[in-house]
């Protein structure tokens, strides 16, 4: 076995226990056994729980970075509003049926009021990221014509928003993920009859 599958298999099984479990409530004994090794045969990767973590953060990161980066520089040909919705409904689906991303949301939920570091990855994914995102994309369909001029800060959070809660609905109850992406859609339509010229 490699040291690099070794690695991510412990990181993908702290991963797991942390967002049952929270950070706290994990110990590096239970990381080893979730992930099939001996506590001491853990430490030849990691220092300790703290080091776990660290390497967490950057595997979650570029993990993130990858399948958010190829989304956001695909919505550079957003110009219609069959586009916002394509692009809008492919970035959804990802998010919410990509077992990783489930499990980071469950954790940062868990660790966002008691871990700094948590609280600002919570807001930068769920709100600043998205906002720009989602501004960006506005002042150029408002600068081209396609929309109403407006605030596109605004419009960005009124359009992910309810998105987001609906997403934290998903999480909680699973098996109402295709409902809640049936109203996602429907959300999306009422933006786009709305704001579209």
């Amino acid at each position: 076995m490699s040291t690099v599958s070794s690695r991510e298999r412990i990181l993908e099984s702290a991963l797991t226990l942390f967002s049952q479990k929270g950070f706290d409530g994990t110990s590096v004994e239970e990381i080893a056994a979730e992930c099939g090794m001996k506590a001491p045969n853990l430490y030849k990767y990691f220092k300790g729980k703290e080091d776990i973590i660290d390497g967490l953060n950057d595997y979650i990161e570029n993990k993130y970075q990858k399948s958010m980066n190829r989304g956001v520089n695909n919505a550079v040909w957003i110009h219609n509003a069959e586009e916002l919705k394509m692009y809008s409904l492919g970035q959804i689906r990802f998010t919410m049926t990509d077992d990783m991303m489930i499990r980071v949301r469950k954790m940062l939920a868990l660790e966002q009021f008691r871990n700094e570091f948590y609280r600002e990855k919570s807001s930068f994914h769920q709100v600043y990221f998205l906002q720009k995102q989602f501004s960006d994309i506005f002042k150029f369909l408002i600068k081209q014509g396609t929309i109403e001029d407006d605030d596109p800060e605004m419009l960005a959070i009124e359009f992910f928003a309810p998105v987001s809660i609906l997403m934290q609905l998903s999480d909680r109850e699973p098996d109402k993920k295709d409902e809640v992406m049936g109203m996602i859609e429907l959300l999306i339509d009422r933006f786009i009859k709305r704001c579209f010229k």
